[in-house]
């Protein structure tokens, strides 16, 4: 209490101060008399209301009353809009209270008012969080480096910016001046050596990796990008080069994991099976208790897509510890990246239930069984796991989506009805429902399912597409399909197939023109995909925009899957029509 009561004594001292120095300032009559001059007085007055709002925010948030000190302090800006102080303090209340965006607002008002001054600019890109904003940080950053060339945080922020963008003689360039000016900085040299690897210029690369271990020797980073160097070197030196790295990397880290995996496989790489396998086999029995190992691994090659180097990493870890899930389960992923199927499900078939990719893992080996020709296999998986657990309504869904897709439409919707006991409001399992009744033929049952989907979800774009398609390819209720589709739109505006919708129920109503309009807009989205292809030449026919109609046919048979037989021969059809009317004109 002493320190603060001593500050606001301090703070009020030199507000009086100021408000002596105009009292004592006069002006001359025209009779030449002095009087003080009222310029004067009211900027008195300015500053001590001012500073009475100022001590007020200042007693609100002793007492955390943080919507109080701000009303008080833009009170207090009010009376002194040019303090810089008063708007900072403010601006740390907004931060507060989350008001991020009247916070960059003040900010930026601090910076036109004083663009010069660095801890303006410093605050300001701070405060820029938003993507639109970001286009003026580059900007801000190179004016702030122009005013303080030793900033680190600038020079890093900017240099990711680069970076990011791909602009990587721009950030050599940047790291370069860094360097420069902070010589003794590893972390320029660093980057430097990162925007050279980018830019396959390896031996500047190395020059500038090896500069950043000289000024800070225990650094590891380094050592891992001098090790790409080497790789990339056909030298006889360099493997010698790549396993001092490790040694040393290890030296200082002893349990770095990366660097263990990495050693074992450029053993078992350079024909060193025995080093290779007692490393293999250390780190395999290590999974057994520490799962971060195991995703040390996946970070290094699975998520860098060194796919290749995963199946060895994973197979050879687990011939000391063959039945760990993890284990299994990460070489699995490895082998289908391979498109090694086979090898893949037997990996995923080792995954425990326990395991928390489980279910994951089940879909994984249902969806690698349909790929392999082997449907039956994907069905029996996924009714194993129906009969364990009935209410798993992914189970349901994908269970469901594998019959349909074997046309057995009955066991499809005998098993989501049952689910839908459970829970029936669940749009997800009412929408696969409707959809697998039209493919059965059950029209009427399926726009009732699609009602039910509706009014449990007004807003479901899905179902109120669906439903206005339905009607609008049948001709009937299309004022109503039209409502239907304008509101599942609103919802999806670049939706492709719900655009296609809104054309054809145009087409219906015989409004070919605006058919044509919203058709064309589908075929774009859907890069003419074959049916709305197929619909937008239709259209064409109809507003006698025939070598458009054929121009048109012809996309939809590109891309054509041929997943639907009548729908291609229906295509050829309409083609050797056009052609043929074409012709004769």
């Amino acid at each position: 209490m002493k320190i603060q009561s001593i500050w606001i004594f301090l703070f009020l001292s030199s507000i009086l101060a100021i408000s002596g120095c105009i009292q004592d300032k006069t002006t001359s009559s025209p009779q030449g008399s002095s009087k003080t001059s009222t310029d004067n007085t009211a900027l008195e007055e300015s500053q001590l209301s001012a500073t009475y709002f100022y001590l007020e925010s200042r007693r609100h948030a002793q007492k955390d009353e943080i919507p109080q000190a701000i009303v008080s302090l833009e009170k207090a800006i009010e009376k002194d809009p040019d303090s810089a102080f008063l708007k900072r303090d403010l601006i740390r209340f907004y931060l507060k209270q989350k008001k991020n965006d009247q916070a960059l607002i003040l900010a930026q008002t601090l910076v036109n008012q004083d663009p010069e001054n660095i801890d303006n600019l410093l605050l300001l890109v701070r405060l820029i969080k938003k993507p639109d904003q970001e286009t003026q940080l580059p900007g801000l950053f190179k004016k702030i480096l122009a005013l303080d060339p030793k900033n680190k945080e600038t020079y890093l922020r900017l240099g990711k910016i680069y970076m990011e963008n791909q602009n990587f003689q721009d950030a050599l360039d940047l790291f370069s001046r860094m360097a420069e000016q902070l010589p003794d900085y590893y972390v320029a040299y660093f980057y430097i050596g990162e925007a050279h690897l980018l830019m396959n210029s390896n031996v500047l690369a190395k020059e500038a990796f090896l500069k950043t271990i000289e000024l800070e020797p225990d650094l590891v980073e380094p050592r891992f990008r001098l090790i790409e160097i080497y790789e990339k070197q056909e030298e006889k030196t360099s493997k010698k080069k790549i396993l001092e790295s490790y040694e040393k990397i290890l030296e200082i880290e002893p349990e770095n994991d990366r660097a263990v995996l990495e050693m074992a496989l450029f053993h078992y790489k350079n024909n060193q099976k025995d080093k290779a396998s007692n490393l293999f086999r250390e780190l395999g029995i290590e999974a057994k208790e520490d799962s971060r190992l195991v995703m040390v691994a996946v970070d290094t090659f699975i998520s860098e897509k060194r796919y290749k180097d995963a199946v060895i990493v994973f197979s050879q870890m687990l011939k000391a510890n063959p039945d760990n899930a993890n284990l299994n389960f990460f070489a699995g992923m490895a082998y289908e990246a391979l498109e090694d199927f086979e090898t893949a499900i037997k990996h995923y078939l080792k995954v425990t239930p326990e395991h928390p990719q489980y279910k994951k893992t089940l879909l994984s080996i249902a969806f690698l069984y349909r790929d392999l020709g082997k449907p039956g296999e994907s069905i029996k998986i996924l009714e194993q796991q129906h009969k364990k657990d009935p209410k798993d309504i992914d189970i349901i869904s994908f269970l469901a989506s594998f019959y349909e897709d074997q046309t057995q439409y009955n066991k499809a919707m005998a098993i989501l009805e049952d689910g839908l006991k459970t829970t029936p409001a669940n749009t997800t399992l009412l929408f696969r429902l409707g959809t697998i009744q039209d493919k059965a033929g059950l029209k009427d049952q399926s726009i009732q399912t699609m009602k039910a989907v509706i009014q449990t979800d007004p807003d479901n774009a899905s179902a109120l597409n669906y439903l206005g398609y339905t009607y609008a390819d049948m001709g009937v209720k299309l004022d109503e399909a039209l409502d239907l589709i304008s509101r599942a739109l609103k919802q999806k505006p670049e939706d492709g197939y719900i655009t296609d919708s809104m054309g054809w129920v145009y087409y219906k109503k015989q409004d070919y023109e605006k058919a044509v309009h919203y058709l064309e807009r589908a075929a774009q989205l859907s890069d003419f995909e074959t049916i709305i292809a197929s619909h937008l030449a239709d259209a064409y026919v109809k507003l006698g925009q025939l070598e458009n109609a054929l121009t048109t046919y012809k996309k939809a048979l590109e891309n054509d899957k041929n997943e639907d037989k009548n729908l291609t021969r229906e295509l050829e059809e309409k083609i050797k029509d056009l052609e043929k009317k074409l012709n004769e004109k």
